[in-house]
């Protein structure tokens, strides 16, 4: 079994969280990169089918590379687990490969396995000049990027710092990336938005890629914000 993350909501008890919470982004006409979950269980016991399914949204939707990632019993509502689950950056665009990859490095399943249930999520990689990490509560917010895709989830120090209010915004920066500042103003309405749709505040993943931001993730905040922009 298969389905195309942006085709309607998905149900979190049989995708996962992270993938549930992607396809509502989609479906609210966000930019979200294609993706597909493949049944984890289908990729032992019949991989066939989810062969035949990457190859038909591999021609779809033609990525030059994609990133693997689980989406099982992450990003509750008080246990995120933030950086804690697996991704495979920059995959070949190639059926028989990334099935491989999945094969070794997410299953088989069992109680220590990165996936016990929900799916593995499959998703066009987003180029971009900044990635990071937003955080959004009490209409503030907090920014932190770098050029490195998994740079700040890896807890590579930031060599972007932001912070937002109302009233002002706040920036560091190192070296010559120096943020821009509708860019925070952007983030700063998408992040408000998408805790008004979820009724949380939210830690969101997300991509710049000059022109648009690009949302890779939504989950809970699951501890108190500090650090705000004074």
């Amino acid at each position: 079994m298969a389905t195309d993350l942006s085709s309607h909501v998905l149900d979190p008890q049989q995708w996962g969280m992270k993938a549930a919470r992607l396809s509502e982004v989609a479906l609210l006409g966000l930019p979200v990169p294609p993706g597909l979950c493949l049944n984890p269980t289908d990729l032992t016991s019949s991989p066939d089918e989810p062969a035949r399914a990457l190859n038909t949204w591999i021609e779809l939707y033609r990525p030059q590379r994609v990133v693997v990632r689980t989406s099982a019993g992450e990003d509750l509502l008080h246990t995120a687990h933030a950086g804690r689950t697996v991704s495979l950056l920059n995959c070949p665009a190639d059926p028989a490969a990334l099935l491989q990859a999945i094969t070794h490095e997410l299953l088989p399943l069992g109680p220590e396995a990165p996936v016990e249930d929900g799916s593995i999520l499959v998703q066009q990689q987003v180029e971009a000049p900044l990635y990071g990490v937003a955080f959004y509560g009490a209409r503030h917010l907090s920014v932190e990027a770098s050029s490195a895709p998994d740079g700040i989830t890896s807890g590579t120090r930031p060599t972007v710092r932001a912070g937002a209010t109302d009233r002002h915004i706040t920036a560091r920066w190192e070296q010559d990336m120096l943020p821009n500042l509708a860019l925070v103003r952007r983030l700063g309405s998408l992040c408000s938005q998408l805790s008004e749709h979820f009724g949380f505040e939210v830690d969101v993943e997300w991509a710049w890629t000059g022109a648009t931001v690009v949302v890779l993730q939504v989950r809970p905040v699951t501890r108190p914000l500090a650090g705000w922009a004074a």
